[in-house]
């Protein structure tokens, strides 16, 4: 197919974008400050200006548009509410828009943020209800709510704790792996926030294979099972061999300062439509944490 890619410059554009041409795709990439990579030629596109959407589009003649573009920065998001309703609604209507017009296909990338984080040790299924606590979460449902009443043939996957993405990594692997470049012999990681990582490269095989499918609808991509920021943080310990560095454990009052927006206890999923389709390929997450940082190769 013909792919036209919004977003590519961020951490999943960039195990998204590769993935597709190695399946022999014809990609086009695109996002709102091109940052070329070696192999990943990109076109400038805002998805908030729907002039430009419309004219990207009709121009490069996709057969399926994959929607990444979004405001991920849940601080930005939360002292800016008009930036976030923006780019993520009204930047997502306007690309839903030109794909209703034509008839296109559309994959919308979502999260689990749209979630309280209140239903207890059970993980979230797709047959949950959302309620968002923050200003991220809500403008990412308005997103769902769009493309499901504005595209008939739509993908809205949700992804978890993003890992992945190499030099585009900002995430929180990428923070533990600085600190231990910078010689910290203590890291701090909060026990009271549950989630599922998602690795880059499993989401972009994974979603590979449902693109290929006619269900279209609503899923989950994450990758098995649960965790919190310390069991990540020990665990990426444990890949280097660092027995001397102390992982300690905090609340997220530890971090209240620099993360002040409102997160859900918990974000736990399940690819419960995956798994009843029998399209579910995403790995435990311990082993694709360790298959990303044998790929990163990160020097410490």
């Amino acid at each position: 197919m013909r792919v036209l890619i919004t977003g590519s410059g961020g951490m999943l554009g960039g195990a998204v974008y590769p993935a597709f041409v190695r399946a022999g795709h014809d990609v086009v990439s695109t996002d709102l400050v091109p940052r070329p990579a070696p192999g990943l030629p990109m076109g400038l596109l805002d998805v908030r200006d729907y002039g430009a959407v419309r004219e990207a589009i009709l121009a490069n003649k996709p057969e399926l548009i994959l929607h990444l573009a979004a405001e991920t920065d849940l601080e930005r998001c939360e002292t800016d509410r008009d930036h976030a309703y923006l780019t993520n609604a009204i930047g997502t209507q306007n690309v839903a828009l030109v794909a209703a017009e034509l008839g296109l296909p559309l994959v919308y990338i979502s999260t689990a943020g749209v979630f309280d984080g209140t239903k207890g040790d059970e993980p979230y299924t797709e047959f949950d209800r959302p309620n968002p606590i923050n200003v991220y979460g809500g403008s990412k449902y308005e997103g769902e709510l769009i493309v499901q009443h504005t595209v008939a043939r739509h993908f809205i996957v949700r992804a978890g704790w993003m890992v992945g993405g190499l030099e585009r990594d900002h995430k929180f692997v990428a923070k533990v792996v600085s600190q231990l470049r910078d010689g910290a012999k203590t890291i701090h990681a909060v026990t009271d926030k549950l989630g599922t990582p998602t690795y880059t490269e499993d989401f972009a095989q994974n979603l590979l294979a449902l693109v290929a499918t006619p269900y279209y609808g609503l899923y989950h991509m994450t990758c098995e099972g649960a965790g919190s920021r310390l069991e990540v943080a020990q665990a990426i310990l444990a890949y280097y061999g660092r027995t001397d560095v102390e992982v300690v454990p905090v609340t997220s009052d530890f971090f209240a300062k620099t993360y002040f927006a409102p997160r859900p206890r918990s974000e736990m999923m399940r690819n419960y439509a995956l798994q009843l389709r029998g399209l579910n390929r995403m790995r435990p997450w311990p082993d694709a944490l360790r298959a990303y940082l044998d790929q990163a190769d990160f020097k410490l």
